[in-house]
Protein backbone atom coordinates (compact mmCIF):
# COMPACT_ATOMS: atom_id res chain seq x y z
CA UNK A 1 0.00 0.00 0.00
CA UNK A 2 1.11 3.37 -1.17
CA UNK A 3 2.50 5.86 1.95
CA UNK A 4 -0.48 8.74 2.74
CA UNK A 5 1.88 10.80 4.35
CA UNK A 6 2.45 14.15 2.40
CA UNK A 7 5.79 15.04 1.27
CA UNK A 8 6.37 17.82 4.00
CA UNK A 9 5.53 15.42 7.22
CA UNK A 10 7.82 12.63 5.36
CA UNK A 11 10.94 15.37 4.87
CA UNK A 12 9.92 15.93 8.55
CA UNK A 13 10.83 12.14 10.08
CA UNK A 14 13.35 12.32 7.56
CA UNK A 15 15.36 15.57 9.31
CA UNK A 16 14.39 14.18 12.75
CA UNK A 17 15.65 10.63 11.84
CA UNK A 18 19.31 12.49 10.48
CA UNK A 19 19.28 14.50 13.91
CA UNK A 20 19.20 11.68 16.03
CA UNK A 21 21.72 9.54 14.22
CA UNK A 22 24.14 12.50 15.21
CA UNK A 23 24.62 13.45 11.37
CA UNK A 24 26.63 16.18 10.71
CA UNK A 25 24.58 19.09 8.75
CA UNK A 26 26.60 18.96 5.46
CA UNK A 27 25.12 14.87 5.67
CA UNK A 28 21.81 16.30 6.44
CA UNK A 29 22.00 18.39 3.34
CA UNK A 30 22.26 15.64 0.61
CA UNK A 31 25.10 13.80 1.27
CA UNK A 32 24.84 9.74 1.37
CA UNK A 33 26.10 8.13 4.36
CA UNK A 34 27.34 4.52 3.54
CA UNK A 35 24.86 1.29 4.17
CA UNK A 36 25.31 0.07 7.82
CA UNK A 37 26.42 -3.50 6.90
CA UNK A 38 23.80 -6.32 9.00
CA UNK A 39 25.25 -8.27 11.76
CA UNK A 40 27.78 -11.11 10.38
CA UNK A 41 26.56 -14.26 12.37
CA UNK A 42 29.30 -15.66 14.98
CA UNK A 43 30.41 -19.07 14.45
CA UNK A 44 30.47 -21.52 17.80
CA UNK A 45 31.82 -20.14 20.86
CA UNK A 46 35.32 -21.53 22.25
CA UNK A 47 34.95 -24.77 23.97
CA UNK A 48 34.33 -24.98 28.09
CA UNK A 49 38.03 -25.07 28.58
CA UNK A 50 38.50 -21.33 26.87
CA UNK A 51 39.52 -19.08 29.87
CA UNK A 52 38.85 -16.16 28.45
CA UNK A 53 35.38 -14.84 29.40
CA UNK A 54 32.25 -14.40 26.87
CA UNK A 55 30.98 -10.88 28.55
CA UNK A 56 32.85 -7.54 28.33
CA UNK A 57 35.61 -7.01 31.65
CA UNK A 58 33.99 -4.14 32.36
CA UNK A 59 33.18 -1.22 30.11
CA UNK A 60 36.12 -0.56 27.73
CA UNK A 61 37.61 3.19 28.27
CA UNK A 62 37.89 5.09 25.18
CA UNK A 63 39.96 7.85 27.47
CA UNK A 64 43.69 7.99 26.01
CA UNK A 65 42.27 7.46 22.34
CA UNK A 66 41.53 9.20 19.17
CA UNK A 67 39.15 7.56 16.57
CA UNK A 68 39.80 7.47 12.76
CA UNK A 69 36.40 6.73 11.08
CA UNK A 70 36.02 5.29 7.45
CA UNK A 71 34.56 8.23 6.23
CA UNK A 72 35.42 12.03 5.99
CA UNK A 73 34.38 15.35 8.00
CA UNK A 74 31.53 15.54 6.20
CA UNK A 75 30.33 11.76 6.00
CA UNK A 76 30.83 10.67 2.99
CA UNK A 77 32.70 7.35 2.44
CA UNK A 78 35.71 8.57 0.08
CA UNK A 79 38.29 11.11 0.78
CA UNK A 80 40.56 11.78 4.01
CA UNK A 81 39.28 9.63 7.05
CA UNK A 82 38.53 11.82 9.92
CA UNK A 83 39.94 11.64 13.24
CA UNK A 84 38.10 12.49 16.27
CA UNK A 85 40.22 13.46 19.18
CA UNK A 86 38.80 12.52 21.92
CA UNK A 87 37.39 9.25 21.12
CA UNK A 88 34.03 8.46 20.99
CA UNK A 89 30.78 6.24 20.17
CA UNK A 90 30.41 7.02 16.60
CA UNK A 91 27.71 4.45 15.43
CA UNK A 92 27.30 2.49 13.23
CA UNK A 93 31.57 2.56 12.87
CA UNK A 94 31.57 2.12 16.78
CA UNK A 95 29.23 1.13 18.99
CA UNK A 96 28.94 0.09 22.27
CA UNK A 97 27.00 -3.01 23.70
CA UNK A 98 24.66 -2.81 27.24
CA UNK A 99 27.57 -5.11 28.60
CA UNK A 100 30.52 -2.29 27.66
CA UNK A 101 31.79 -3.84 24.74
CA UNK A 102 32.75 -2.18 21.24
CA UNK A 103 31.90 -3.38 18.08
CA UNK A 104 34.08 -1.43 15.35
CA UNK A 105 32.61 -1.40 11.49
CA UNK A 106 34.92 -0.41 8.55
CA UNK A 107 33.63 -0.83 4.99
CA UNK A 108 35.92 -1.77 2.39
CA UNK A 109 34.36 1.09 0.29
CA UNK A 110 35.29 4.14 3.05
CA UNK A 111 37.46 6.92 3.41
CA UNK A 112 41.47 6.57 3.91
CA UNK A 113 44.41 7.75 5.64
CA UNK A 114 46.72 9.82 3.52
CA UNK A 115 49.63 7.00 3.54
CA UNK A 116 46.95 3.64 3.58
CA UNK A 117 44.81 1.94 0.78
CA UNK A 118 43.09 0.50 3.24
CA UNK A 119 39.85 1.89 5.15
CA UNK A 120 39.56 1.19 9.23
CA UNK A 121 37.89 2.16 12.28
CA UNK A 122 40.60 2.41 14.78
CA UNK A 123 41.52 3.80 18.00
CA UNK A 124 45.03 5.45 18.25
CA UNK A 125 46.49 5.88 21.83
CA UNK A 126 47.24 9.35 22.49
CA UNK A 127 50.37 8.34 24.50
CA UNK A 128 53.76 7.89 22.48
CA UNK A 129 56.54 6.25 23.60
CA UNK A 130 60.24 5.58 22.91
CA UNK A 131 60.16 2.19 21.15
CA UNK A 132 63.25 -0.24 22.74
CA UNK A 133 64.54 1.96 25.53
CA UNK A 134 63.84 1.01 28.79
CA UNK A 135 60.77 0.33 30.28
CA UNK A 136 58.18 -2.15 28.79
CA UNK A 137 55.10 -1.20 26.94
CA UNK A 138 52.03 -2.89 26.44
CA UNK A 139 49.04 -3.72 24.38
CA UNK A 140 46.69 -6.20 25.36
CA UNK A 141 43.00 -6.96 24.32
CA UNK A 142 40.14 -9.56 24.44
CA UNK A 143 38.16 -9.64 21.10
CA UNK A 144 36.27 -11.41 18.27
CA UNK A 145 36.32 -10.73 14.59
CA UNK A 146 32.83 -11.72 13.47
CA UNK A 147 33.11 -10.22 9.76
CA UNK A 148 36.22 -9.94 7.58
CA UNK A 149 36.21 -8.54 3.75
CA UNK A 150 35.97 -11.15 0.91
CA UNK A 151 39.31 -10.14 -0.86
CA UNK A 152 41.50 -10.75 1.78
CA UNK A 153 39.87 -12.39 4.62
CA UNK A 154 42.36 -10.01 6.90
CA UNK A 155 41.98 -7.69 9.58
CA UNK A 156 44.24 -6.25 11.38
CA UNK A 157 43.50 -5.89 15.03
CA UNK A 158 46.51 -4.28 16.92
CA UNK A 159 49.69 -2.15 16.09
CA UNK A 160 52.62 -0.38 17.32
CA UNK A 161 52.83 2.49 14.94
CA UNK A 162 55.34 4.97 14.17
CA UNK A 163 54.21 8.74 15.64
CA UNK A 164 56.09 12.21 15.54
CA UNK A 165 58.49 12.31 12.58
CA UNK A 166 57.47 8.57 11.68
CA UNK A 167 53.87 9.32 11.91
CA UNK A 168 52.75 7.14 8.56
CA UNK A 169 55.01 3.77 9.18
CA UNK A 170 52.99 1.21 10.64
CA UNK A 171 56.08 -0.72 12.70
CA UNK A 172 53.92 -3.80 13.72
CA UNK A 173 51.06 -5.28 12.59
CA UNK A 174 49.24 -8.06 14.67
CA UNK A 175 46.35 -9.49 12.08
CA UNK A 176 43.65 -12.13 12.20
CA UNK A 177 44.25 -13.49 8.74
CA UNK A 178 41.74 -16.37 7.63
CA UNK A 179 41.84 -17.87 11.02
CA UNK A 180 45.72 -17.43 11.81
CA UNK A 181 46.91 -14.46 14.61
CA UNK A 182 49.77 -13.29 12.57
CA UNK A 183 52.52 -10.40 13.57
CA UNK A 184 54.06 -8.31 10.67
CA UNK A 185 57.22 -6.29 11.78
CA UNK A 186 59.12 -3.85 9.72
CA UNK A 187 62.31 -3.89 8.99
CA UNK A 188 63.46 -0.92 8.05
CA UNK A 189 61.76 3.00 8.08
CA UNK A 190 61.44 3.03 4.41
CA UNK A 191 60.37 -0.05 1.64
CA UNK A 192 58.61 -3.19 2.00
CA UNK A 193 60.76 -5.10 4.10
CA UNK A 194 59.17 -7.19 6.83
CA UNK A 195 59.47 -10.39 8.63
CA UNK A 196 56.10 -11.84 9.43
CA UNK A 197 55.71 -14.61 11.88
CA UNK A 198 52.40 -16.54 12.64
CA UNK A 199 51.73 -16.69 16.20
CA UNK A 200 48.64 -19.39 16.21
CA UNK A 201 46.12 -20.69 14.18
CA UNK A 202 42.45 -21.99 13.64
CA UNK A 203 40.61 -19.73 15.33
CA UNK A 204 37.64 -19.23 13.18
CA UNK A 205 35.62 -16.44 12.66
CA UNK A 206 33.90 -14.88 15.54
CA UNK A 207 35.49 -16.96 18.27
CA UNK A 208 36.96 -15.31 20.98
CA UNK A 209 40.47 -14.63 21.56
CA UNK A 210 43.01 -12.55 23.21
CA UNK A 211 46.94 -11.11 22.55
CA UNK A 212 49.45 -8.95 23.99
CA UNK A 213 51.81 -6.95 22.10
CA UNK A 214 54.62 -5.67 23.95
CA UNK A 215 57.70 -3.46 23.48
CA UNK A 216 60.50 -5.28 25.73
CA UNK A 217 62.78 -2.19 26.15
CA UNK A 218 65.67 -3.96 24.02
CA UNK A 219 64.58 -3.95 21.09
CA UNK A 220 62.36 -7.02 20.97
CA UNK A 221 58.57 -7.27 20.47
CA UNK A 222 56.76 -10.35 22.62
CA UNK A 223 53.56 -11.19 21.12
CA UNK A 224 51.13 -13.27 22.60
CA UNK A 225 47.62 -14.79 21.71
CA UNK A 226 45.27 -17.08 23.95
CA UNK A 227 42.27 -19.08 22.54
CA UNK A 228 40.66 -22.21 23.59
CA UNK A 229 42.83 -22.33 27.02
CA UNK A 230 45.91 -22.40 25.38
CA UNK A 231 48.50 -19.66 24.84
CA UNK A 232 51.12 -19.19 22.11
CA UNK A 233 54.24 -16.44 22.15
CA UNK A 234 56.75 -15.73 19.53
CA UNK A 235 59.74 -12.83 20.36
CA UNK A 236 60.47 -10.89 17.03
CA UNK A 237 63.49 -9.27 16.69
CA UNK A 238 64.09 -5.33 15.22
CA UNK A 239 66.65 -3.70 13.54
CA UNK A 240 68.57 -0.88 14.77
CA UNK A 241 66.66 1.50 12.72
CA UNK A 242 63.49 1.97 14.86
CA UNK A 243 65.33 1.69 18.08
CA UNK A 244 64.40 5.19 20.29
CA UNK A 245 62.01 5.99 17.79
CA UNK A 246 58.95 7.26 18.40
CA UNK A 247 55.93 4.99 18.89
CA UNK A 248 52.38 4.73 20.00
CA UNK A 249 49.69 1.80 20.14
CA UNK A 250 46.43 1.36 17.56
CA UNK A 251 43.72 -1.10 18.16
CA UNK A 252 40.52 -1.66 16.32
CA UNK A 253 39.43 -2.73 12.88
CA UNK A 254 42.14 -2.27 9.98
CA UNK A 255 40.59 -4.11 7.47
CA UNK A 256 42.92 -4.91 4.82
CA UNK A 257 40.99 -5.13 1.54
CA UNK A 258 41.22 -2.51 -1.05
CA UNK A 259 38.18 -2.62 -3.41
CA UNK A 260 34.34 -3.86 -3.03
CA UNK A 261 31.65 -3.41 -4.78
CA UNK A 262 28.99 -4.20 -1.50
CA UNK A 263 28.69 -1.55 1.20
CA UNK A 264 28.59 -4.29 3.09
CA UNK A 265 31.80 -5.71 2.83
CA UNK A 266 34.15 -5.29 5.23
CA UNK A 267 35.26 -6.06 8.56
CA UNK A 268 33.73 -6.32 11.92
CA UNK A 269 35.28 -6.62 15.40
CA UNK A 270 34.33 -6.62 19.06
CA UNK A 271 36.48 -6.02 22.13
CA UNK A 272 35.39 -6.99 25.22
CA UNK A 273 38.26 -5.78 26.67
CA UNK A 274 41.40 -2.97 25.71
CA UNK A 275 43.96 -1.69 27.84
CA UNK A 276 47.72 -0.22 27.30
CA UNK A 277 50.12 -0.28 30.04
Amino acid sequence: MADARSPRTFAALVLTTLLLSGCSATTAHGHARPTTAPETTAAPETTADDDITDAADSTVPLAGWKLTLPVDSAGRPSGTAVELDPAKVSPPWLTRAADGALTFWAPVAGARTPNSEHARTELVSTHDFAFGTGPTHTLAATLRVTQAPAQTDDVCVGQIHGGGPIRSVAFEMLHWRAGAIVSVVKQALQGSGSQTDTVLTGVPLGARFSYTVTDQGNGDILVTATYNGKTHRITQHTTAAFHATDQRFQAGDYQQAVTSTSSTDGGRVTFSSLATS
